[in-house]
């Protein structure tokens, strides 16, 4: 498969926009909001003008490396959530496996937090690391599953009694051995397959069975814990919830049960749901997952606030993606798409994305530009900005000589690796510093600190002033822990040993807390005894206008330092210098462009998505999607239209209220094209089926007014 075809099937793929037959179909994709449609057969043409091989085997790699980081970091974060899971549960009726008098559920409160869209993945490896090293009976449950109790217990049966460990070989099994297909549902039916399957345990003397990592599954006993997920609890009928906990409580002492809810609230939503009756059959724990908005940080500093990967995204499009995650559904999924989809963009629609590799590669591809790739980096903005900051001799150079340009390009890729190398933990020490002050002028978190210096210098700031100010205020101690710290920061690269030298300096003098004493109370001394001087010298006895104009000549003065203010002040300033060296905004670097995404127009059409528009527009004007000559008809109502476009543009023509009788004959009369014909009963059937398709689509709604109309609730055609 080709480049081209790859990036057109992902579009496809990622919009859920594919033919039934699993081929990508040749009608158009066109993204939702302003940008324009377009025909896929013009969409391919563009694409092999755009990109190329290298550039897409360039995206293939560079995601491969980023999503493997992003499972990693996934994978150590739920190994966090899920261990003290996976220990209550194992110990849940391990303390004494036959006891008869067990007098509660061991239940597990997981909040999950509010990121719906992610639940499924959380729960789905939950119930594999469950199954993997603790047991085998786990049933996971969500909402749709409890409707009514029959479909909620048959849930249950099916999942757990169709398990491996479970169902036991051929060989092994009997005339007795329970069919869950045979058998009404009830939980009287699994205690009676559990206690069989028991039996036959105690009887067989299999060898014990390992993980997949080799570790031995501590299912010693024959009694194992059979644990029920239910995935998002507040989502549950009340009245089945209470009676499937009440049930299950009954059958405790015959089958070990233990619950895991999942809670996207708070643990007060099992309260709402349950009486203290039935509450009270549970002994519930509480487990907290990382908040959403902890797992966003974290996925951001291992992706982003790195220079292992050299993709970057512009400040435009890092606040969309970021607004779109904070306001609107809280979910890592979508945000790791919308990365992967600006990721794709870049690399397909940028040619000079041919360069965003790494140093080494980057140069042999540099020697391999041709003239006309090089005259596109020639028109970036970037470029020209650096192209007139050069001497006449040069700026000829630059935009006639292409060798000439091919070595200023691997220079200037080279200044743009060294400052992504210096760029990040400067930033790491400058939020360390400012992170915790009051009021927080440059944000809380990291991600805001770094999203602020990709909008402009950050040193230029408000925020960074106002921040400056409110440390120069920081007491001794404070300080020389801040600076400490700092210290870490500038270890990790060569171009740190001056400034690591010099706040170790600082730290050396703020240390010494005897001198510093001391010269404090000098210090006093000294400005006491002026102020007594200048209090001497003024009269005993003078007016009021004397006074002011001699107070005002004091408060003129300036005011004197003590040594540690002193040695504060130059701190601040010396670090206020480094940050000004060190974290200049990408902008204002040349070719910056080849490592930054800026298509914020194209992002934001492609997530945030009008589906009103697009249905309106495939109503109105099918063939833009269909592809069809019979369809191509503007303005008119044509018999070859799809049933539901000829009743959405006759509907259209309609006023408020809309006589479903004339609807039918305006209907016929399209379709048949004959007006004294009358409508039989398929093509009744036809119109009632494009009618309720018109309703689930939200364009009308039954009306009280009169029986035999309907409402119509949008205003305005395509």
């Amino acid at each position: 498969i080709t480049s081209d075809q790859a990036r057109f099937e992902y579009y496809f793929t990622f919009y859920g926009i594919m033919s039934t037959s699993g081929s990508v179909s040749k009608g158009c994709f066109a993204f939702p909001g302003k940008r324009k449609q377009a025909r896929a057969e013009d969409f391919l043409e563009a694409s092999k003008q755009e990109c190329n091989t290298e550039c897409y085997h360039t995206y293939k790699l560079q995601w491969q490396h980023m999503e493997e980081a992003i499972q990693f970091l996934q994978a150590e974060i739920s190994g966090q959530i899920f261990d003290d899971l996976l220990k209550f549960t194992e110990a849940a009726h391990s303390n004494n496996p036959h006891d008869k008098t067990v007098r509660e559920i061991p239940t597990a409160a997981l909040i999950t937090g509010v990121n719906v869209t992610d639940h499924d993945d959380m729960f789905s490896n939950l119930t594999a690391m469950l199954k993997d090293r603790v047991t085998s009976h786990v049933a996971l449950l969500k909402s749709k599953d409890g409707t009514n109790m029959k479909t909620l217990v048959g849930k249950t049966l099916s999942q757990l009694m169709a398990s491996g460990e479970m169902l036991l070989d051929d060989e092994d099994q009997d005339q007795d051995t329970l069919n869950v297909k045979r058998i009404s549902p009830s939980i009287s039916v699994l205690a009676s397959w559990y206690s069989h399957i028991s039996t036959l345990k105690k009887q067989i003397s299999s060898p014990r069975k390992r993980n997949s990592s080799g570790a031995v599954i501590k299912e010693g006993s024959t009694r194992p814990p059979v644990v029920i997920i239910l995935q998002d609890i507040e989502g549950f009928p009340a009245r089945v919830l209470q009676d499937f906990i009440t049930i299950c409580h009954n059958y405790l002492s015959q089958i070990p049960f233990v619950f895991v809810f999942g809670i996207a609230t708070t643990v007060t939503a099992v309260h709402k749901l349950l009486p203290h009756a039935v509450s009270s059959l549970l002994c519930l724990e509480k487990f907290q997952a990382l908040p959403a908005t902890e797992h966003l940080s974290q996925v951001i500093d291992t992706v982003l606030l790195t220079d292992r990967f050299t993709f970057k995204l512009s400040s435009k499009v890092f606040k969309l993606i970021l607004d779109t995650f904070l306001y609107h559904d809280f979910s890592i999924h979508s945000f790791i798409k919308a990365l992967q989809f600006c990721m794709l963009e870049h690399y397909t629609v940028r040619p000079i994305s041919l360069l965003c590799c790494d140093l080494e590669e980057a140069e042999e591809r540099v020697e391999s530009l041709t003239a006309k790739q090089i005259d596109q980096f020639r028109t970036l903005l970037s470029f020209r900005r650096y192209v007139e900051c050069c001497p006449p001799k040069d700026q000829i150079s630059l935009l006639t000589e292409s060798a000439y340009t091919k070595k200023r390009i691997l220079h200037m890729l080279a200044r743009l690796g060294r400052y992504h190398s210096t760029f990040f933990p400067v930033l790491r020490c400058l939020h360390y510093i400012v992170g915790s002050l009051p009021g927080y002028p440059l944000g809380k978190q990291l991600r805001e600190v770094y999203s602020c210096s990709l909008e402009r210098n950050i040193f230029e700031t408000e925020g960074f002033k106002e921040s400056l100010q409110i440390l120069r205020n920081l007491s001794r101690d404070e300080l020389f822990e801040k600076i400490t710290k700092c210290l870490e920061y500038f270890t990790s690269d060569e171009a740190y040993v001056d400034v690591a030298e010099t706040l170790l300096e600082f730290a050396s003098k703020l240390q010494s807390g005897e001198d510093l004493g001391a010269l404090y109370e000098s210090a006093d001394s000294a400005d006491s005894a002026e102020d007594e001087q200048e209090a001497t010298a003024l009269p005993k006895k003078t007016d009021m206008y004397t006074l002011r104009k001699s107070l005002q000549e004091l408060g003129k003065r300036k005011k004197k330092l003590t040594i540690f203010e002193k040695l504060r002040s130059d701190i601040f300033d010396y670090l206020e210098k480094v940050f000004r060296k060190f974290l200049p905004c990408p902008r204002s670097l040349p070719l910056h462009e080849i490592f930054y995404y800026d298509h914020i127009t194209t992002v934001r059409g492609s997530i945030n998505g009008a589906p009103r528009l697009a249905i309106q527009t495939a109503l109105s004007n099918p063939t833009q999607y269909l592809q069809c000559n019979c369809c191509s008809v503007e303005g008119g109502i044509e018999a070859t239209l799809p049933d539901i476009c000829k009743v959405y543009k006759l509907h259209v023509e309609c006023g408020r209220l809309i006589n479903l009788y004339d609807w039918l004959q305006a209907f016929t009369m399209v379709t048949s094209g004959d007006e004294a014909s009358s409508p039989d009963k398929q093509m009744q059937a036809r119109f009632i089926r494009a009618v309720s398709e018109m309703q689930f689509l939200g364009f009308i709604k039954p009306t009280k007014r009169k029986t035999d109309h309907v409402a119509r609730l949008t205003w305005g055609g395509c």
